[in-house]
């Protein structure tokens, strides 16, 4: 992260706790070191590191056995010591001034004591004793070796459940302290501790305020917490009317900043820091990592909003919205379309959602298999009409050429005139050709077919006599030949063949009109089976969908 330039070309950390007025606020009381101008606060740190390289860590404070110092603010040093009346190791907090603090670094260190010891929840280090010794106040707090979100955050970046996870844990646990009415005001990944199982603690209330009690220590117009963490309203000056909406917005820096990889606001000076935080507006998570969720990307951005009225009104509702992140629900940040209620609910249910599915799928099959089989049989039936509309027509077509041609050769023997015959010629092969047809358009019917060709042949021949006698100027022995017996005899043979034929094709058409109501009516009956099967899905489905409904409402009365 930059740094921020301090007045006396001097930098500070931008998580940095701080803690001054504005130039304007003139009501500093001298020795108050707590709360001084700008322009102090670079010489206080200054001061501050060179006491730091002078100091020696003390052998033994009270009855504990000072290990290691493990961290050092303005106000205070924490140490790693040891109980030996309980065998076990604390963080022992100690006010740097000692006998020389002042009323608020007093005061304070007294809030952070009784906020520690009102909250009894494991998500916060919690306090073992309180005492001073030879006028050097301390806090004996729980001891966590698993280090800072800080540094983990330094190490390796966490993911987006995981960081959402961790978030909502630390959201419960601030939801508990501000029932318990304390404020923390100084939420960071710095004050965020992991005990030896991974666990988060929560720790460091020395800015900590309580609520509806006068915050008189705290000056009317102090810019107090950590850079890149305070909210708008710590930045403008207004810390002593802080609300618990002010955690709820360092909760959304701390997902910011694991999500996105830094603060919201990051300026080159401490100055356009505040400026950023006042009036900025935060950089989308998802354009600096694309990757994340966009409804957690709403979460987190929903935290930092300017006015404490558009934040999550407490820490519960932000924890709530994060878990139903983490469930796959929809979040209460922003209004979900119908569609994702749905995905949602189906993500939840998931046997009444397969159940659902089923029976959609299984209904758009049967609407399917109905729809193909009807049009199938209009095809079928289509078909069968168009094909027997061309056969009427080919026996339609072979009783009027046989009928063209007995009047070419009546007409040739009454007037002997030669055009008949030629009439009779040219109609002869497309009499042929038609019954070709026929037998080619119903196989089944060829034996019909034959008897009317054998009887046709038959006939000309007795034709072909008459013609010639026709030739030869004999029309009246032609005209008995046309109506001798052997003529007649081969004339009715073809008419009962046609007769024949006609039957066969009649028989032929009911035969495929039947087999096509068959093939329907058996799609008809799958299709009731299926039908019965998605009724009983379905059913199956509301059943289990009232089961789930009814289990809920007996969880929710308990």
């Amino acid at each position: 992260m930059p740094s921020d330039e301090l007045p006396g070309n001097r930098t500070v950390r931008p998580d940095v706790t701080m803690d001054y007025v504005g130039e304007h606020d003139t009501s500093t009381a001298p020795g108050d070191t707590s709360e001084a101008g700008p322009a102090n606060l670079g010489d206080r740190l200054e001061a501050g590191n060179r006491a730091d390289k002078k100091a020696r860590t003390p052998k033994r404070i009270a009855s504990y056995e000072i290990l290691a110092e493990i961290g050092r603010g303005g106000m205070g040093v924490v140490y790693k010591a040891e109980d030996p009346r309980l065998k076990r190791n604390v963080a022992l907090k100690v006010i740097l001034a000692g006998g020389h603090a002042g009323d608020v670094e007093l005061a304070r260190f007294q809030i952070e004591a009784e906020s520690v010891a009102r909250l009894k929840h494991h998500t916060f280090v919690q306090i073992y004793e309180v005492g001073a010794d030879e006028g050097l106040p301390f806090l004996a707090l729980e001891y966590c070796g698993g280090g800072s979100l800080e540094d983990r955050i330094d190490e390796s970046p966490l993911a987006s459940r995981e960081s959402a996870e961790l978030v909502a844990k630390l959201a419960e646990a601030m939801e508990y302290a501000h029932q318990a009415g304390v404020i923390h005001r100084d939420l960071k990944p710095g004050n965020v501790l992991f005990d030896d199982s991974g666990e988060p603690k929560i720790t460091d209330f020395g800015l900590a305020k309580k609520v509806g009690e006068d915050d008189s220590h705290t000056r009317t117009v102090s810019v107090m917490g950590s850079l890149g963490y305070m909210s708008p309203e710590q930045a403008s000056g207004h810390t002593r009317e802080a609300t618990p909406a002010v955690d709820v917005y360092a909760l959304g820096a701390i997902l910011y900043r694991l999500l996105a990889g830094k603060t919201p606001f990051e300026g080159s000076s401490t100055a356009e820091s505040l400026q950023l935080v006042i009036n900025g507006v935060p950089v989308p998570i998802r354009r600096l990592r694309p990757s994340c969720s966009r409804d957690l990307e709403t979460i987190c951005l929903k935290c930092l909003e300017k006015s404490p009225a558009n934040r999550y009104q407490t820490a519960g509702d932000l924890a709530d919205d994060l878990r139903r992140f983490l469930k796959g629900e929809p979040i209460t940040a922003r209004a979900a379309t119908p569609f994702e209620q749905l995905v949602s609910w189906a993500r939840r249910n998931p046997l009444p959602s397969t159940i659902a599915v089923g029976g959609v799928v299984m209904l758009a099959l049967l609407a399917g298999a109905m729809a193909w089989t009807t049009y199938r049989n209009y095809r079928v039936i289509e078909a069968i009409q168009r094909h027997e509309m061309r056969v009427q027509d080919l026996r339609a077509q072979i009783l009027f050429l046989d009928e063209v041609l007995t009047n070419s050769c009546s007409l040739a023997a009454a007037t002997g005139e030669p055009r008949w015959e030629e009439r009779y010629r040219r109609v002869l092969p497309e009499l042929d050709a038609a019954i070709a047809q026929a037998i080619e358009l119903v196989p089944s019917t060829q034996s019909e077919l034959a008897a009317v060709g054998d009887a046709n042949a038959a006939l000309v021949q007795l034709e072909d006599q008459a013609f010639a006698l026709v030739r030869q100027h004999e029309a009246a022995k032609a005209w008995e030949l046309l109506n001798g017996e052997e003529y007649l005899g081969k004339k009715h043979e073809y008419t009962d063949g046609l007769a024949a034929f006609s039957k066969r094709l009649e028989e032929l058409s009911e035969v495929a009109i039947q087999a096509a109501h068959r093939e329907a009516m058996s799609y008809l009956i799958a299709a009731l089976v299926l039908g019965g099967v998605v009724a009983l899905i379905l059913l199956m489905g509301f059943i289990s969908l009232f089961r789930v409904l009814q289990l809920r409402s007996v969880v929710g009365m308990r």
